[in-house]
């Protein structure tokens, strides 16, 4: 069976696991703040707990059966030890997370973003250190899966560009994977998962409405897939993810939007900023800066 075949099994036995056993997380959970009356901050939607629930499935069923998936190693998806990449991690960091200020610049200029210290220092400093976190946790979740797993598992059998449009195309769709509506707690039974599972897939019923947020998705796919095709490592495009992610979380924190409709300059439609016509030039600009930067070392990986 081919490498990709494989892991699309292994995604649809998680998320199939996911939908029967959410519901009895959600009860756990339920039980457990209401036995501690100081912990009612802690009840989560049912959508972050369905989602939190199948990350963590997904991450240790395939440390489990990672031998049944053939892969023997981290490097074999692309993750050599840390010392031989910290600084692409930092580079693709710094690189995105610069043409996010570029446009947040630009948005300013046009009057639809004000920067300022809206939040008290230390509150700012709390938010951007768990948006850290966060985009790195991401960034790293999504390299192994997207890249490591699913694109370089297409590059092997398939040819490059069509790798290249399935993979990001996967990539830019799973995003929108979700129900309009959240499910209410109260209302959750054993079958919930399922329910909120089939439900997810109602955004795609209105596609044109997706089309804009998908490009800029598909775009930053690309870009990520390539930075990994040029350096051999995940690194450089964690790095990338993580700047773009970081930049995107912690616009509001030192700075507001002056109206809700951004055009379509800068994204009328979700998810904003990624829908617009500007990010998807800083995209654009960005893939150039990573095709050059990475001559040397492509040339390199040729030999």
């Amino acid at each position: 069976m081919k490498s990709y075949k494989r892991i699309f099994i292994f995604v649809l036995l998680v998320l199939l696991l996911t939908a029967l056993l959410s519901p009895w997380v959600v009860a756990l959970w339920s039980g457990i703040i209401e036995a501690n009356p100081g912990w009612e901050e802690y009840r989560y939607p049912f959508s972050r707990i369905f989602n939190r629930l199948f990350m963590i499935l997904g991450i240790g069923l395939f440390f489990l059966f990672r031998l049944l998936l053939k892969i023997d190693s981290m490097s074999q998806l692309g993750l050599q030890p840390l010392q031989q990449g910290y600084r692409d991690i930092l580079n693709g960091f710094l690189l995105a997370l610069a043409s996010v200020i570029a446009l947040v610049v630009a948005m300013s200029l046009s009057q639809v973003f004000t920067p300022f210290f809206r939040l008290p220092l230390s509150t700012a400093l709390e938010r951007s250190l768990s948006a850290l976190m966060a985009a790195l946790t991401v960034g790293l979740l999504e390299g192994i899966f997207f890249r490591g797993m699913i694109f370089k598992g297409l590059m092997e059998d398939w040819k490059p560009v069509s790798a290249f449009v399935a993979a990001n195309l996967f990539f830019s769709a799973i995003h929108f994977v979700k129900p309009g509506e959240d499910l209410s707690l109260s209302s959750v039974g054993p079958w919930s998962g399922l329910v909120y599972l089939g439900q997810s897939f109602q955004p795609f019923l209105n596609p044109a409405i997706l089309l804009p947020g998908l490009l800029g998705l598909f775009l930053i796919g690309l870009v990520l897939s390539y930075a990994f095709l040029r350096t051999g490592s995940l690194y450089l495009s964690i790095g990338l993810h993580a700047g773009w992610i970081f930049g995107l979380k912690t616009m509001r924190v030192y700075g507001d939007f002056r109206r809700d409709d951004l055009g379509w300059i800068f994204g009328a439609s979700d998810p904003k900023i990624v829908s617009g016509v500007a990010t998807w030039i800083g995209i654009v600009v960005v893939g150039i800066l990573v095709h050059c930067a990475t001559r040397k070392r492509h040339n390199r990986n040729l030999e």
